[in-house]
């Protein structure tokens, strides 16, 4: 009963954001509890905690970036402009041209530090937590972990993808929302 209703989930996120997710299918069909509770952790990582959105998917982009998967950078970026944080921005932290806002750069600093294990993030996360509170340190967690989370598990299953030109294609896309904001006299 659980598995059906978890692959038609799936296959509407998959229409939503035109990513493959096979491999949870995968994991659904061939154990529809473990598949559940995959749906629950997904519910968990994406939570978050009260941050808003542009910090959030600033650290996951760095994660995701840093796990090197393609097709995962894309999608959170596709998340990150759905939940109204500017293109230009993420395409300003993957490819290093230019200079996301500072609360952006703030928690993709958070994520370098955690995911490096730099003895800075102390420091880091007193910044955090004066500019977001404590219960939003919860969420710049989770976007982490979240981007680390699915290109680990995609690749441990045996469905890592072959490179693809995400640089390219923000850039691109950054590119024309910008030519269709209207020009500031």
């Amino acid at each position: 009963m659980i598995g059906p209703w978890l692959k038609r989930e799936l296959n509407k996120f998959s229409e939503r954001y035109d990513y493959d997710t096979g491999y949870m299918a995968e994991l659904v069909d061939l154990d529809p509890s473990g598949g559940a509770k995959l749906a629950m952790a997904t519910a968990f990582l994406g939570h978050r905690f009260g941050l808003p959105a542009a910090p959030y998917f600033a650290a996951k982009i760095v994660a995701v970036k840093t796990a090197d998967c393609g097709s995962c950078l894309r999608l959170a970026i596709a998340m990150a402009e759905e939940a109204g944080v500017e293109l230009a921005d993420c395409a300003a932290l993957v490819t290093g041209e230019g200079r996301p806002p500072d609360d952006m750069a703030l928690a993709a600093r958070y994520a370098r530090a955690v995911l490096d294990n730099d003895p800075a993030l102390a420091d880091i996360l007193v910044e955090c937590e004066a500019r977001w509170g404590r219960r939003a340190i919860g969420g710049l967690a989770a976007a982490v972990v979240s981007g680390l989370f699915y290109p680990v598990l995609k690749r441990g299953l045996g469905y890592g993808n072959s490179c693809e030109p995400v640089v390219a294609w923000l850039k691109a896309r950054a590119g024309a929302a910008a030519a269709r904001e209207p020009a500031i006299a």
